[in-house]
C-alpha cells in the first residue's frame, strides 16, 4: 500500500459540501468521492510504498478494537514524524481512501451519517489537539506514540489501559497538560500502580488524577521532573481520592 494524502484545498471542498454529501459517506467506498475530483483525489506521500495492512473490525462493541488497532497502526507508521502525524492532509487521505470501510466501522457511520461525524472521523473539525483524538486513524497513532514503552515487558501495556475506556483518551490525552509521552507514561503507571494496590481506580477518579496533574503542572515545570517523581505524586493522589 502507499501512504496517499488529500490536498487542503480539496479537503476544503468536501467540507463546504458536506451537508449534501454526507448520506454517500455510507457507499461501500469511496470511488464516488474520486469521481467528483476527477480520479485526482489522493496524491502519493514522500514515503515508498509499503506492506499491507488491516484493522481489526471484529467486534460488536467498536471500542474493544481500539487497544488492538493502536498497536497495529503504530507498529507499521511507528516511522511518521510528529508533524507529519499533525497533519490532516495525511490522516484524511487514509480515512477516505484505504481505511474508509474501517473508518465507517469505528465510527458507526451507516447510523451517525452526519456532516458533524463525517468532519470529525475522516477529517480535523477542532483544533490540532483535539481533532488528532477525534480523526479514526490519528487517534490511534497517537495513543501509540503517547503510551508505548520499549521498556516495559508488554510494551504496548500502558496502550491497554489508554484503551479501556473512551473517557480515559478525553481525560488523559485530550487535555493539554503536556505533549511529552514521558509524563503521560509515567502518569499512568500512577494509576497502575496504585490499582495494583487495591485501589478502584474509575474513570471518574482518572478524571480527577488528570485535573490534579494539571495543577501540578502549574507548580512545577514537568518535563524536568523525573517521570518516579510524578508516578509517586499521582499514586499519592490517587490514595487520597479512591
Amino acid at each position: 500500500m502507499k501512504l496517499q494524502f488529500i490536498k487542503q484545498d480539496d479537503l476544503d471542498i468536501i467540507k463546504s459540501n458536506l451537508e449534501v454529501w454526507a448520506p454517500r459517506f455510507q457507499s461501500d467506498s469511496s470511488e464516488w468521492l474520486e469521481q467528483e475530483f476527477d480520479g485526482h483525489l489522493f496524491h502519493d506521500t514522500k514515503y515508498r510504498e509499503m506492506p499491507d495492512f488491516q484493522l481489526d473490525m471484529s467486534s460488536e462493541k467498536v471500542f474493544q478494537t481500539d487497544a488492538l488497532n493502536a498497536q497495529r497502526l503504530y507498529d507499521k507508521l511507528s516511522f511518521l514524524s510528529d508533524s507529519d502525524a499533525a497533519d490532516e492532509r495525511l490522516w484524511a487521505g487514509l480515512c477516505m481512501g484505504h481505511f474508509w470501510k474501517y473508518t465507517q466501522y469505528r465510527w458507526e457511520i451507516q447510523k451517525k451519517c452526519t456532516a458533524d461525524a463525517i468532519k470529525q472521523h475522516f477529517m480535523f473539525a477542532y483544533g490540532a489537539r483535539r481533532s488528532v483524538m477525534r480523526n479514526a486513524l490519528a487517534r490511534l497513532w497517537w495513543i501509540g506514540r503517547f503510551t508505548y514503552d520499549p521498556d516495559r515487558a508488554d510494551k504496548y501495556e500502558l496502550t491497554k489501559f489508554m484503551c479501556e475506556h473512551n473517557d480515559h483518551i478525553m481525560h488523559i490525552l485530550e487535555r493539554n497538560t503536556s505533549n511529552n509521552p514521558m509524563i503521560i507514561r509515567a502518569f499512568i503507571d500512577g494509576i497502575l500502580s496504585a490499582r495494583k494496590e487495591g485501589l478502584n481506580v474509575n474513570t471518574d477518579a482518572v478524571g480527577e488524577l488528570s485535573r490534579y496533574l494539571n495543577l501540578l503542572g502549574g507548580i512545577y515545570i514537568l518535563d524536568c521532573l523525573p517521570p518516579e517523581r510524578i508516578t509517586e505524586k499521582i499514586l499519592a493522589k490517587a490514595r487520597e481520592i479512591v
